[in-house]
C-alpha cells in the first residue's frame, strides 16, 4: 500500500516507455529454439512476465544471458527431455499459454503453475485444442499438468476471446512431434498481436501463411542474429493521461512499432467528442482510456467483452476505479458508457487494484493529481520496474 501526495513539480517527470513485454516474450519462445544465439538489444528494464518467460524457457534448455540493454539466448533446438520442477508463469497469461503448448511436445508430464491472478483465468480455448490432438492436461486453468505427446490432427482453435492459442500453437509448432492443421474460428481480437506472432515466426524461417485453415508442421527456427525490441505501445496512454492531468508535456515518444490498430486506438480515443471508440484489437487501455474519456467529452467504450477474462475483470475494475476517483460511468456487457466533464477526486479510502498492474499503474497516475493511498502497487513491475519512481521523481 502506498500513498501518493499531489506532486508539486510534475514537470520534472521523465516518462520512458519499457520494452514490449508481447515482443521479448515471442522472441524468447522462438530464439530458444534456434540453434544459434539472438541478440535482444532494448532500452530501459524488462518487466517481471519477461523475466518469468525467461526462466521457463531456461528450464526448456536455453542459455539467456541478461546484460543491461541487451539479453543473449543460446537456443536448445531439441528442447530439454524432462524439466525439472514447475515451471512459473507468474502473472503472464501470454507465457503460460506458450510453456503449455510447448509442453505438450514432451513425453514426460510437465506442471506449470502461475500467481494469484493467473490462477484465476480460463485457458479453455488452448487447453481444449491441445486435448483433440492427444494432449492431457489436468485442468482449463492453473497450476495444471500437461502430458504429451501430441499427434497429428486438425484443431478448432477459437479467437473470440483472444489471440494467445494462435499464438502459442504458432511458437511451439518447431517441436510438434508430428503436423497439424489448425482451422480457426470466430471474430478476432487483438489483432495487431496475433499478427506479431505471425511477422517474427516468418522473420524465423516459418514457412507456412495464415487462413482459415494453417497447417502447422515442424519447422528449423533460424532467428536473426539480432533483434531490436520497441518500447511497450500500451503504456503510452497513461503519460498522455498524467499530461492531461497535470498540464505538461512530459508524455513518451511513440515507439516505432507496427501495431496499427492499437495506434489507432490510442487516437481515436484522443480524438473522441462524446462518440464510441471500439477497442476490439486494444482492450489493454481500457482504463487510462476511460479517464481520458471523463476528463473530455466523454464517449463509449466498446468490444472489449473479453477484457473480462484478463488478469482482472477490466470492464469492471476500471468502473470500480473510476467510482474511486468520484467518476460516474455505466458499465455495460462489452465496455462502458462515461460521462465527460468530469472531475477527479481524492478517494475517501484505500483504492483496490485486483491485482491488475494496469490498474495499479492508472490508479498511480491519477493520484498524483489528487492524492490518495494505493494498493497493490507492486504489481506495476509486471510490465515496467521503476514505473513509480518515474511517476513520483516530480515530488520536490
Amino acid at each position: 500500500m502506498l500513498e501518493i501526495r499531489t506532486l508539486e513539480a510534475p514537470d520534472k517527470v521523465v516518462w520512458s516507455l519499457p520494452p514490449s513485454k508481447s515482443h521479448m516474450i515471442r522472441w524468447l519462445a522462438l530464439s530458444s529454439q534456434c540453434p544459434s544465439s539472438t541478440e535482444l538489444h532494448f532500452d530501459g528494464e524488462p518487466g517481471k512476465d519477461v523475466e518469468d518467460m525467461a526462466n521457463c524457457m531456461e528450464v526448456f534448455g536455453a542459455e539467456i544471458s541478461r546484460e543491461s540493454g541487451k539479453w543473449i539466448i543460446e537456443g536448445n533446438p531439441g528442447g530439454r527431455g524432462s524439466p525439472i520442477g514447475s515451471l512459473w508463469c507468474g502473472n503472464s497469461g501470454t507465457a503460460a499459454r506458450i510453456v503449455i503448448a510447448m509442453s505438450a511436445s514432451m513425453e514426460t508430464p510437465i506442471s506449470i503453475d502461475g500467481d494469484y491472478s493467473l490462477r484465476g483465468r480460463d485457458s479453455s480455448a488452448l487447453s481444449n485444442a491441445l486435448r483433440n490432438i492427444g494432449c492431457k492436461i489436468s485442468s482449463d486453468s492453473l497450476p495444471c499438468t500437461v502430458e504429451g505427446p501430441l499427434h497429428s490432427g486438425s484443431v478448432d482453435i477459437d479467437l473470440r476471446g483472444s489471440s494467445q492459442a494462435l499464438t502459442a500453437f504458432l511458437l511451439a509448432s518447431p517441436r510438434f512431434p508430428n503436423g497439424i492443421e489448425a482451422k480457426l474460428l470466430g471474430q478476432p481480437v487483438s489483432r495487431d498481436y496475433s499478427e506479431l506472432t505471425f511477422q517474427i515466426c516468418k522473420m524465423c524461417g516459418w514457412p507456412g501463411s495464415i487462413s482459415e485453415r494453417v497447417p502447422l508442421e515442424p519447422w528449423e527456427v533460424i532467428s536473426p542474429s539480432k533483434v531490436d525490441i520497441p518500447g511497450e505501445l500500451s503504456l503510452l496512454p497513461l503519460s498522455i493521461l498524467f499530461d492531461i492531468l497535470h498540464g505538461t508535456e512530459t508524455h513518451a515518444s511513440l515507439p516505432k512499432i507496427g501495431f496499427p490498430r492499437v495506434s489507432e486506438s490510442i487516437g481515436a480515443v484522443i480524438q473522441c467528442r462524446g462518440g464510441r471508440v471500439d477497442l476490439r484489437d486494444s482492450s489493454d487501455i481500457i482504463t487510462p482510456a476511460a479517464f481520458l474519456m471523463a476528463l473530455g467529452d466523454g464517449g463509449e467504450i466498446v468490444g472489449v467483452s473479453h477484457s473480462r477474462g484478463k488478469e482482472s475483470d477490466r470492464i469492471q475494475s476500471t468502473a470500480s476505479l473510476l467510482r474511486e476517483f468520484g467518476i460516474y460511468s455505466k458499465d455495460t456487457a462489452d465496455g462502458l458508457e462515461i460521462m465527460g466533464g468530469q472531475e477527479l477526486k481524492k478517494p475517501e479510502g484505500p483504492v483496490r487494484t485486483y491485482f491488475d498492474h494496469r490498474v495499479a499503474m492508472t490508479a498511480i497516475v491519477l493520484a498524483t493529481k489528487v492524492g490518495g493511498v494505493i494498493e497493490g502497487t507492486e504489481w506495476c513491475d509486471i510490465s515496467h520496474p521503476g514505473f513509480i519512481k518515474m511517476v513520483l521523481n516530480g515530488r520536490s
